[in-house]
C-alpha cells in the first residue's frame, strides 16, 4: 500500500473510532504502549515468524484437526451465519493476518467495510501486507475485551478460533454483544467440551490454568441468551463449536 492508499482504506475506519488512533505499519494503533494481557498461547500466535506461515500452513492443519472441516467449508458456513449484504459494516475481532477478514469482503461490496481487530502487531503488519489495498478492509490494534467501538457500530460480528486464546473471554463476548447493531448477526467458533457432563466439568475447570481454554456445551448459548439474543443456534463438530445469533433491539 501507498500512504495515500492506506488513508484511504483507513479514514473510513477511523470514523468508527471511539478513541484516537495512530497509524502504524498500514494499521490504525489505538494501544500504543498499552500492553494487553496474554496467555502463553497469545504471545506465540504474536511470534514474528508465526504470521509468516499461519495462513498457508499453520491454520489449515491445526483447523482440520480441531474441527475436523476444512477452512473453505467453514467459510462459506460463516458467511451464511452472518446473513452479510452489500454497504454492510463487518468486524472480524482476533483476525490475525487477516485470512479470516479477507473472506468477509466480497459479500459486503464496494460501499461496504470490514474492520479486523488484534492485539498483536507482528499478525496485523502481515494482515496489511496480504491484503490488497483496493479492498475496503482496515485493520486497528486493540483489545478484545474493550473494543474501540461505540455501541450499535456493527451490521455483524465474528470471532473465529481465538476466544480459547483470550485471557478474559466472557469479557471479550459481551464486547462483541455491545458492538453489534439491531437486527445484526454474530458467529463465533471456539473450542467445546465433549463427554459426560462431569468429564466435561473437570475439562473446563482444568483448562482455565492452561493456555488453551476448553468452553463448555453451553457457556456461550448461555452468555447469547443471558444478552437478549435470539436464534442462537450451536454446532459442535469436533473438539469446536461454532455459535451464531443475532440481536433483536
Amino acid at each position: 500500500m501507498t500512504d495515500v492508499e492506506r488513508s484511504v482504506a483507513l479514514t473510513r475506519v477511523e470514523a468508527l473510532l471511539a478513541r484516537p488512533a495512530m497509524i502504524v505499519d498500514g494499521y490504525l494503533d489505538v494501544l500504543g504502549r498499552d500492553r494487553v494481557p496474554q496467555t502463553t498461547a497469545q504471545r506465540v500466535m504474536g511470534s514474528t515468524l508465526l504470521p509468516r506461515i499461519y495462513e498457508r500452513l499453520w491454520r489449515p492443519v491445526l483447523f482440520f484437526g480441531f474441527t475436523m472441516r476444512n477452512t473453505a467449508d467453514e467459510d462459506r458456513q460463516k458467511l451464511v451465519l452472518l446473513n452479510i449484504g452489500p454497504g454492510d459494516t463487518v468486524l472480524d475481532v482476533a483476525c490475525g493476518p487477516g485470512n479470516t477478514t479477507r473472506t468477509l469482503v466480497g459479500p459486503v461490496g464496494g460501499d461496504g467495510l470490514v474492520v479486523g481487530v488484534d492485539s498483536s502487531a507482528t499478525m496485523l503488519a502481515q494482515a496489511v501486507r496480504e491484503t490488497s489495498a483496493t479492498d475496503p478492509v482496515g485493520y486497528v490494534r486493540g483489545d478484545a475485551a474493550a473494543l474501540p467501538f461505540g455501541a450499535g457500530t456493527f451490521d455483524a460480528v465474528s470471532c473465529y478460533g481465538a476466544l480459547y486464546l483470550m485471557d478474559e473471554p466472557f469479557a471479550s463476548l459481551r464486547e462483541l454483544i455491545r458492538v453489534l447493531k439491531p437486527g445484526g448477526r454474530i458467529a463465533v467458533l471456539t473450542t467445546c467440551a465433549r463427554g459426560p457432563a462431569p468429564v466435561r466439568r473437570l475439562g473446563v475447570a482444568a483448562s482455565r490454568r492452561a493456555p488453551l481454554r476448553v468452553f463448555d456445551v453451553d457457556e456461550l448459548t448461555d452468555v447469547f441468551r443471558g444478552a437478549g439474543l435470539v436464534d442462537v443456534k450451536r454446532r459442535v463438530t469436533a473438539a469446536s463449536q461454532t455459535v451464531s445469533a443475532r440481536r433483536l433491539t
